[in-house]
Formats: structure tokens, C-alpha cells, sequence
């Protein structure tokens, strides 16, 4: 039986969930708004399979065979359609990915965001489908019956594209418990999953202060350019709101670890060997002629000869450079170093429950406030979008 003693072993990735037979786990938001597994004693035969399942519990914390055997390759890749390249929020590379997938009479596995604030994952064997995992998302998706779903399309013989952050690929290694062929991975680096009542407190007190209900919400916009990507509220009025990420209050708490979910600032899969056949992130120090758009710059990296395989064919779909892995890891310290958390997270949570999250922020957050000049360019940029 599954049993969560010390938070920071559990990433919530529903493996145990998902390989119950009997369905004797749930799982329950704390405190916090982070989701545990809650069992159901009466129906618990202690068949241990949860436990088998967790990939805190594995020996390799879900690493395969065949990235242990293998040395990581990277790559800087962008999609070759601009038009499809505005939409994403870096470089493409995983709809580069998902379609060739697809074209080839396979499903994806990703993440959707689903209205302002709920992300789960979805099964997806179109491109109309597809669009709907199109976007960065910084909450936590819900895998729901995902693994068991996937496992179907895998027995069944069809090719799976499986994608998530590096704690759900784990927990999908450590749910199948072997490797398939036809099955290739994908995980985003991760900068950890913000407690969900965080987030319900900012956005409360954000609609309050506007006088106005949220009703969407793009983490990534890159309208001003993926350099200068920012966030893009839009409230039921119509109108918009757009704010560098770096300033926007509730990413910069999210960015100065202030309030992910405890089990992001010790990840064990947030390190070389990577658990996926593919990682993907953006390639921020990417100095080559890919970028002269400004849309952005997938930074890939190739963990085994399967992704390899994978990646060729997908250059149907995406300009690939090779790139060093030196240049590559400092561009990306999430790919071999886990996120750190604050260590004023706790008061900060605590002062956002007892006074409220903008509270907060003006007492704990280090934010570089935008000078006179540049608040009055973002309200003629904000104006001229409308």
C-alpha cells in the first residue's frame, strides 16, 4: 500500500493510481492545493504493484536501459513553418515530434490546458487534436488513466508518443516495467509545478483588483518576440493584459521557487541520464541563423538511438542543427540540475493564507520593478493590441 510519509518523495505522477487493479487510489489535494495519494483501505488487496509503480521507489527513479547505455546528443531545431512557429512557445520541436507520430497512424500523449487553469493529458490522433497540447503550461497536468490508456494503444500494436515532465515519463517507465518498441518518450525540463491555492489566491485577488473575470490565460505570448515572451490574461470584457514574464507577479514568485510542489526541489529525475528518449527545452544562448525570426529555438537532446530515429524523421517538419553539449547544459541548468526552493517558501505561504498573495509578494518577492519609461511602453504596447 501506498503511503506518502515525507511529501518531497511524491511528485504526484498517478503511477499508483493507474496500475491498481482494484481502484483502491484516489487522490486528494492537501493544504497546499498539491495532490497525494489517498487510498481506500477497504478495497487495498497489498499487492504492492503501487509500490513497484512509484518511480521514487526505482533503483534508476525510471531511467531505462537504453539511456543508461547511451551518451546524450544535442541539437538546436525549429519548425520550418513560421506560421505554425508563432503559435508554440519555443522552437516546435514537439509538434515536429507529435506529427510525424500522427502521420504515420499514430497517437500523442500530451498535455492540454483546458479553459484558464486546468491542465490535464489527452489522447490525440490528429492534428486537430493536437492543437489543443500546443503551449507551455506551468501547472501540474493531470495524467489521469493516461498510463493505462497508453499501455491499450501499445499492446494493440500502434506507435505511442508519450510526453510530459521528467517525474511523469518515470512514472510511465516504472508503470509499463519494460521497454516497447513502438513506444518513444518526450519530456519537457521542468522548473517545478506551483501549489495550485497559490495560484487560486493570485488569481482571486487579480480579478478583485481588475473588477473583472479572468477567463484566459497564455503563459508563453510571444507576440513581442520569444526573447520577450510574457504573459497574456484575458478577462471577460474582451480585453487583454500582457506582462513580461520575468515581472508578472505570480511567475516571479513561481521562478524564485517560492511555491512549487515540495518534491520539485529535490527531483531525482532532473538530472543526466535523462528518463525520456527525448528532452526538450528552449535554447536560450542559441547564437545561430535558426533565430533570425526571433520565434524561437528548441534545444533537443537525444538520449538514446530510439529518439535518434525519431528526430530523423521529423526533420520533414523541422531545421536541425547539432550543437555542443557544454553550450547546451548553460542554456539549461534544469536539464542536469533541479530546481532550488526558497527557503522562505513556507512563510510565504503562510503570510499569502493569512493576508493574501500580493501581500506577499510585496514582502518576499525580488522583483526588479520596470522603471517609469518602461511601464508607459507597456501600456502603449497593451493599446495597441486592443
Amino acid at each position: 500500500m501506498v503511503y506518502i510519509q515525507d511529501k518531497s518523495k511524491c511528485s504526484g505522477c498517478k503511477a499508483c493510481a493507474n496500475i491498481c487493479p482494484t481502484n483502491a487510489i484516489g487522490f486528494k489535494y492537501d493544504d497546499e492545493g498539491c495532490w497525494y495519494p489517498d487510498v481506500d483501505i477497504d478495497k487495498c488487496i497489498n499487492c504492492e504493484k503501487c509500490r513497484k509503480a512509484c518511480p521514487f521507489l526505482s533503483p534508476n527513479h525510471g531511467v531505462t536501459s537504453r539511456n543508461l547505455e547511451h551518451s546524450t546528443v544535442f541539437y538546436a531545431a525549429q519548425l520550418k513553418n513560421t506560421e505554425e512557429l508563432a503559435l508554440v512557445s519555443s522552437g516546435g520541436a514537439f509538434q515536429a515530434l507529435a506529427m510525424t507520430v500522427i502521420d504515420n497512424g499514430g497517437v500523442v500523449y500530451g498535455a492540454a490546458q483546458i479553459g484558464v487553469d486546468s491542465i490535464i493529458h489527452i489522447r490525440a490522433t490528429n492534428g486537430d487534436e493536437l492543437m489543443k497540447t500546443r503551449r507551455s503550461k506551468y501547472f501540474q497536468s493531470d495524467i489521469k488513466d493516461c498510463y493505462s490508456r497508453a499501455k491499450v494503444d501499445l499492446t494493440e500494436g500502434r506507435v505511442v508518443l508519450f510526453s510530459g515532465t521528467g517525474c511523469q515519463i518515470a512514472g510511465l517507465n516504472c508503470f509499463l516495467g519494460k521497454e516497447y518498441e513502438n513506444l518513444f518518450t518526450c519530456e519537457v525540463v521542468c522548473h517545478g509545478v506551483p501549489a495550485k491555492k497559490i495560484w487560486e489566491a493570485y488569481k482571486r485577488e487579480k480579478e478583485q483588483e481588475q473588477n473583472k473575470r479572468i477567463t484566459g490565460l497564455i503563459f508563453r505570448d510571444k507576440s513581442m518576440g520569444w526573447s520577450n515572451n510574457q504573459y497574456k490574461i484575458s478577462y471577460e470584457d474582451g480585453t487583454c493584459e500582457y506582462e513580461k514574464s520575468t515581472i508578472q507577479l505570480f511567475h516571479a514568485g513561481y521562478l524564485q521557487g517560492l511555491f512549487y510542489r515540495p518534491s520539485c526541489g529535490t527531483c531525482p529525475f532532473a538530472s543526466m541520464p535523462r528518463v525520456a528518449d527525448i528532452t526538450l527545452a528552449d535554447y536560450w544562448r542559441y547564437k545561430g541563423l535558426l533565430n533570425k525570426n526571433n520565434l524561437g529555438v528548441s534545444l533537443v537532446a537525444v538520449n538514446n538511438v530510439h529518439g535518434q530515429n525519431l528526430l530523423d524523421l521529423a526533420n520533414k517538419y523541422l531545421s536541425i542543427e547539432t550543437t555542443s553539449r557544454k553550450t547546451a547544459l548553460e542554456s539549461c541548468r534544469h536539464m542536469d540540475e533541479h530546481p532550488i526552493e526558497n527557503p522562505k517558501r513556507k512563510e510565504f505561504i503562510q503570510h499569502t493564507f493569512s493576508y493574501g498573495y500580493f501581500s506577499a509578494a510585496r514582502e518576499f518577492l525580488d522583483l526588479r520593478c520596470p522603471t517609469f519609461s518602461q511601464k508607459i511602453k507597456n501600456k502603449i504596447r497593451s493599446w495597441l493590441r486592443r
